[in-house]
């Protein structure tokens, strides 16, 4: 069998139009006029090849060939010739995939302008090797991903739940189909932002490709092998495929917009040499040391002198000399509260003196660079198996298999430990060998760049198996007979480790901070006391400067965790379809109808020491639960008239879905469609459906753990990192009306489940139309708008917005306070409590463009490919009512979701092939946004329009072009093709976000990569 397939992949122009042939440039698949086969069809379909004119209409729309197969369309579940539906349908082809320069399923996708903000292998801080889509950018969690029409096992660090698109092996993919409409009557729980199908292969004969390419900067080169064979008879058909994928690292120094840490100041008044515009925002926690101490204004009252803090002089004259030195400095400077280690400064008093700011020492500051020990592309590495088959059991009955397996190796690498042992919960002891002040300091804090990286490395193997029967029913069934069955038992699990390094054990380094002497018999220094010395432990030096700490002291403190993960599900599916009777059209009414029970486990554990909370990173609590669902649904396609003056077509389908979850009870959702071809240049359609997304097991039983928002204490007070008078609240709760001069610009947040949680509910509408002009043959013009309400989020409340409630800046009442917890000393803000509820709502609206055309000339074949997303709004209601309008603004990355929502995003390119030579250039935008800073005008982390749009500056726009060439020639031997080409030609800068997480701008967005170099061999026996 063969069929047309409809390949729409704007950054891959050459490919569509070299692989697919000129009758089928005008049959795109976003237009929803048509689709190839799923992998429901049969075993003997081959690669799709260009097929004659004659078996396209005038308008492109595919006619019903002779003996030609019943197959499904993604959204769909009943099995249809004609291959129409009403909702928009883009299909990509593997050729198209190829010829992009990509070699990762998932890097394709987040190219597509319908996509936005899905993690990556760009992604370091907070990633952990996985890529994953999110259509509309409504998050990875409403976006189903499916391999051959059924659902894909999570994938992660345990208990994940969305799909993770490198634990699916890319050698098996023939092509991907996306529904860019919710489907949740169809396929249940997810399908809200839209559907990613991946369609495997089924071709016989051998393939072998090779693949390698490198960065302009010679580092994150990237290798791809891969093969594939299989055969087909009579009896049945095989296919095996195998890959093995590596990409090397590249580091945050070897780009000049990532070299060094960045902010913006729009006044000049919030950082230390009065810079206005970008400057260098480093951390404050720096390899010299630091320590802060409460200033005299905050430690008495106004009218007692500061030397009435100071510390009493004891009869232990070593001490006394340390305590004098503590007194001094407080004496020299009553109103600082950070000092950094400087013995060689003439401002140094014990050696010690203010801490400047975070700007970096070029500019003047004392902030370190943390850059240059961060992966700004992480490494990878997959191995990966697949294989299917099938073997006929008669006239009628066929078996099928499917199995799969991937390892991915992953690693994320960052700047050595910022101890703070305030945050840690630690007291350097007066009596340590090495407190310089004989006094408790509760906040010491010092870059232990003597531990070496911070390092979490991934080992995730990924299985899947499917086997079923499917046929169709016998004559002997009377009225059923013909009807299609598919009876089908999915199984995947995805198991792993995780191995995290860098991070120290709290009751450990509570010791080694604590009481110490010097041995007089051996002269070396111990923990403890003379008469109570603690044994396998050395004093640690927090003040010695850079390289102070030896190896015996890092002995002991350190710790190897390992994080053990499992994401498994468990799916029965009973489908079944066919024809009823005919209205006034020449296809039949047709149902569809169908069971699926299914069953998903999860867990993250993390290592002992985590769980217990005695580590200095971020702990955790075990995530372990399971829930199962029984669904049943029927979808019915009503072809109402046809072959009508102003009616050639139109049909109209109707779909219901049940289902009932152990964890909230259930749920029943709905579609509705219609499609109406007034004439054959001309067809309308549209849908409307309800949908929902079920807590997962991360949503009902997250393991509480810590997070780092970057959020900062509104009542930190003038002169601390854009602080200024502090909200009236603050004073309300008792804290000083200076401030609580935390200068901190990421809190610890707890973050954690509930069982307790309710589905997210959605609406989701959209109406389009398709245009296929018989006067301009060869080309197809889509416009589609959608319309995604999602209600009852299940999120968090947010850091930010707990902030803002509890300390509001308009006189509004507070809201929230008790969810922040502060220190009974110093006031400062030691937890925010932001676990996972239902709160809040989600709507976008916007409007998809897309325009294929083709000239075929006897100079060869010239095509254009237009793929655009106009966002209308992309809105969100808060906890507290408030609401964010995240189009063309840069706020919701605030909101703990991460978010790029420019008004227009396209793909666009032009192509030329002809014989076996081919070539093309291809171009991403991004249109720009705003972004806005805080009252103070300083964009570090903090500023939000929706809180304040006093200082606001233009993200620039992003465009990414991209060349390739490519000659496929014919030998004895078989086929060969040689490709080569250059993505990001003029080595494109992310655009600047210095609000931003990573690098002053948005992975998720924008390629961090740069000028990217490759090459591809092929061939086919």
């Amino acid at each position: 069998m063969t069929f047309r397939e409809r390949s729409f992949a704007p950054n891959a122009v050459l490919a569509w139009l070299l692989y697919v042939g000129p009758a089928a440039v005008a049959q795109t698949a976003s237009s929803g006029e048509s689709a190839p086969p799923t992998a429901e069809a049969s075993q003997q379909e081959r690669v799709p090849q260009p097929a004659p004119a004659a078996a396209v209409s005038a308008e492109g729309t595919p006619r019903p060939r002779a003996a030609e197969e019943e197959i499904l369309v993604t959204g769909s579940r009943i099995r249809r010739k004609d291959l129409t539906t009403p909702a928009p349908v883009t299909v990509i082809s593997r050729e198209a995939v190829q010829a992009s320069g990509k070699v990762s399923i998932g890097d394709f996708l987040q190219s597509l302008p319908e996509q936005g903000n899905a993690i990556n292998t760009q992604v370091n801080n907070g990633g952990n090797g996985a890529t994953r889509v999110a259509l509309r950018g409504l998050g990875p969690a409403r976006t189903l991903v499916l391999l051959n029409g059924r659902r894909f096992v999570p994938g992660g660090n345990g208990a994940n739940d969305s799909v993770d698109l490198n634990s699916i092996p890319v050698a098996a993919i023939e092509r991907i189909e996306v529904l860019k409409d919710g489907a949740s009557a169809v396929y249940g729980s997810d399908a809200i932002g839209g559907v990613v199908n991946l369609i495997t292969r089924k071709r016989s004969g051998t393939e072998l490709s090779a693949y390698t390419g490198t960065s302009g900067h010679a580092d994150g080169s990237i290798y791809d092998f891969n093969g594939t064979t299989g055969a087909s008879g009579d009896a049945g058909s095989f296919l095996f495929a195998g890959g093995f994928y590596r990409q090397q690292p590249a580091w945050g120094s070897a780009r000049d917009f990532s070299a060094i840490p960045l902010a913006y100041d729009a006044t000049g008044r919030n950082n230390l040499k009065g810079i206005i515009g970008p400057y260098s925002q480093g951390s404050t926690t720096v390899p010299a040391g630091t320590i802060v101490l409460a200033t005299c204004t905050l430690r008495t009252p106004a009218s007692t002198p500061c030397v009435g803090r100071q510390m009493p002089m004891t009869s232990d004259a070593e001490l006394n000399k340390k305590i004098t030195q503590y007194n001094q400095l407080i004496a020299a400077y009553p109103t600082a509260a950070t000092f950094i280690r400087d013995p060689s400064s003439p401002l140094s008093v014990g050696g010690y003196r203010p801490f400047t700011s975070a700007l970096l020492p070029a500019d003047g500051g004392d902030g370190y660079n943390f850059q240059p020990d961060n992966y700004l592309i992480t490494p990878a590495q997959r191995i990966s198996l697949f294989s299917l088959g099938d073997a006929r059991l008669g006239s009628a009955t066929r078996a099928y298999f499917e199995a799969s397996y991937v390892n991915r190796q992953s690693q994320q690498k960052l700047a050595p430990e910022p101890l703070l042992t305030d945050g840690a919960g630690v007291t350097v002891s007066a009596a340590s060998v090495y407190n310089p002040f004989g006094v408790e300091l509760s906040a010491v804090r010092r870059r232990l760049t003597e531990f070496s990286n911070r390092i979490s490395t991934q080992d995730i193997s990924t299985l899947r198996a499917v086997g079923g029967v499917n046929g169709s029913l016998p004559d002997e069934a009377g009225p059923l007979r013909g009807w299609y069955w598919d009876l089908s038992l999915n199984y995947g699990r995805a198991e792993g480790t995780q191995v995290r390094t860098g991070n120290l054990r709290t009751t450990a380094l509570a010791t080694a901070l604590g009481p110490s002497f010097q041995d007089q018999t051996t002269g070396a220094l111990r923990c403890g006391t003379i008469s109570a010395p603690i044994a396998n432990c050395v004093p640690l030096n927090l003040f010695g400067g850079e390289n102070s700490i030896t190896q015996d002291q890092i002995t002991g403190l350190t710790f190897t965790g390992t994080l053990r993960a499992v994401n498994q599900m468990t799916s029965v599916l009973f489908n079944t379809s066919g024809e009823l009777f005919r209205l006034f059209a020449e296809r039949p009414v047709a149902l569809g109808a169908g069971y699926e029970y299914r069953l998903l486990v999860g867990e993250n554990v993390p290592d002992p020491i985590t769980v217990a909370g005695e580590t200095t990173g971020n702990a955790a609590q075990i995530t372990s639960g399971h829930y199962y669902v029984n669904e049943g649904y029927a979808e019915l396609s009503v072809p109402v008239i046809g072959n009508l003056p102003f009616a050639e077509d139109v049909e109209a389908t109707a779909a219901m879905r049940v289902s009932d979850y152990n964890t909230f009870g259930g749920r029943v959702t709905y579609k509705l469609g219609a499609r109406w071809r007034v004439i054959r240049d001309v067809t309308f359609r549209g849908t409307y459906s309800t949908g929902f997304r079920a807590p997962s097991i991360s949503d009902l039983f997250l393991g509480q753990a810590d997070s780092f928002p970057n959020v900062s204490d509104p009542c930190r007070g003038r002169g601390v990192a854009g602080g200024g008078t502090p909200p009236p609240n603050c004073l309300a709760q008792g804290l000083p009306a200076v401030g609580t001069g935390d200068a901190q610009t990421q809190l610890r947040s707890k973050i954690g489940g509930n069982p307790d949680l309710q589905p997210e509910k959605a609406q989701i509408f959209t109406a389009g139309v398709v245009l296929e002009p018989r006067m301009v043959r060869n080309l197809s013009i889509t416009v589609d708008y959608y319309n995604v309400n999602v209600d009852n989020n299940i999120t968090t409340i947010g850091a930010s917005t707990i902030l803002n409630g509890c300390y509001p800046i308009d006189g509004s009442t507070p809201s929230y306070c008790n969810l922040v917890q502060r220190d009974p000393i110093t006031g400062k803000i030691s937890n925010i409590i932001n676990l996972n509820t239902n709160v809040g709502k989600d709507y976008t609206d916007g409007i998809d463009l897309a325009m294929q055309y083709a000239v075929p000339t006897e100079f060869g074949r010239f095509g254009y490919v237009f793929d655009g997303t106009w966002l209308h709004r992309y809105n969100r209601r808060l906890a507290d009512g408030r609401l964010i309008k995240g189009r063309g603004n840069f706020d919701l990355n605030n909101q703990g979701t991460g978010g790029v929502y420019p008004a227009f995003k396209f793909l666009t390119g032009v192509s030329w092939s002809l014989a076996g030579l081919g070539a093309g250039v291809n171009m991403r935008y991004v249109s720009s946004y705003k972004e806005c800073g805080t009252a103070t005008g300083n964009f570090n982390g903090n500023g939000q329009c929706f809180v304040n749009d006093d200082f606001q500056r233009r993200v620039e726009h992003f465009d990414q072009w991209d060349v390739f060439l490519s000659y496929a020639f014919r030998h004895p031997a078989g086929k060969t093709t040689l490709a080569a080409g250059v993505n990001n030609l003029f080595d494109r800068a992310p655009s600047k976000i210095y609000n931003g997480f990573t690098a002053a701008s948005d992975p998720t967005a924008y390629d961090f990569m740069g000028r990217f170099v490759y090459a591809r061999v092929m061939h086919a026996f």
